[in-house]
């Protein structure tokens, strides 16, 4: 059975990646594990708007988890603290994950698929599952 692991940042990317992975596992009936990685900052030092942020993703995801878990989709949610790349390969290793979605910071921002490139770089040196980018879908307005 496959395990896929979708690895969110709350400040950096939408949820398009586990909207891919959840529709991705409808499909083939694998297992979804959602990692939110919140980074190694103390509570205090996040700003305001960053916990507005943040709050309405999770918000988001455990609504859509809920959805998803009713139609009857195995799906797990884990948060951790401390550097993402780190938290990423610790999950998969322990977890024997086989897929890792990440999903590309919102196209707005310039040099994002760089950096997400690096990132994928230094990760797949480190671990044996394949890994997909998930680039966030623009709505067209009408």
């Amino acid at each position: 059975m496959e395990r896929i692991l979708v690895g969110l940042d709350p400040g950096k990317t939408s949820l398009w990646a586990a909207i891919h992975a959840l529709n991705l596992a409808k499909r083939i009936k694998a297992k979804v594990f959602i990692l939110m990685v919140e980074g190694d900052m103390q509570r205090e030092e996040r700003t305001r708007i960053e916990e507005r942020i943040q709050s309405s993703v999770k918000a988001d995801l455990e609504a859509l988890i809920e959805t998803e878990r009713s139609e009857g989709i195995a799906v797990e949610y884990y948060v951790a603290h401390g550097p993402y790349d780190q938290e990423l390969i610790r999950f998969i290793k322990k977890n024997k994950i086989t897929l890792l979605v990440l999903g590309l910071p919102s196209w707005r921002k310039k040099g994002s698929s760089g950096k997400i490139m690096g990132l994928v770089e230094k990760i797949r040196r480190r671990v044996d599952c394949r890994i997909e980018v998930v680039h966030e879908k623009r709505l067209r307005s009408q």
